[in-house]
């Protein structure tokens, strides 16, 4: 058999030296010439990329910020959606009891020290769970929804 690929022999190539193979490609290969300007257009690409990176790096710390600022504003409509809820609930519940006493004295017929806060507690655990249930509700609306964009 013959070899159509004849390399030329070098006493280097054949020694365990690691660089000796290297040596030797470089002998047979030859590297191919570049066009002209190449790397003076190959360095304007890098410089491009460069500052499209930073205008991309700059608009994405705009976005984060402006996300943070939103998400504060949200946690502060929050807080103050669940003092206006404490304070309806409060006052809803005085104003069942007071209605709801005289009615319960002549149905009872004893003393209601103990039927009272009963009565506000359930008031107050009502209105808590009606606001939890929409909470989650919307939670597991915009979890389904999710799920959905995420197939498709």
């Amino acid at each position: 058999m013959s070899n159509d690929f004849s390399m030329p022999v070098d006493a280097s190539a054949s020694s365990s030296d690691p660089g000796s193979i290297d040596r030797a490609l470089r002998q047979i290969i030859v590297p191919p010439s570049l066009p002209p300007g190449f790397r003076s257009k190959l360095m304007a690409i890098a410089s491009n990329d460069g500052l499209q990176l930073e205008t991309r790096r700059f608009d994405l710390a705009v976005e984060h910020q402006r996300e943070i600022q939103r998400l504060q504003s949200g946690y502060v409509q929050l807080r103050r959606h669940s003092l206006a809820v404490v304070i309806a609930s409060t006052f809803a519940a005085g104003v069942c009891a007071s209605l709801l006493l005289p009615w319960l004295y002549k149905q009872a017929g004893s003393d209601l020290s103990l039927t009272m806060p009963l009565v506000a507690a359930v008031i107050g655990a009502a209105a808590g769970a009606s606001i939890w249930i929409e909470r989650f509700g919307r939670a597991a609306r915009q979890s389904a929804a999710d799920q959905v964009l995420h197939q498709h």
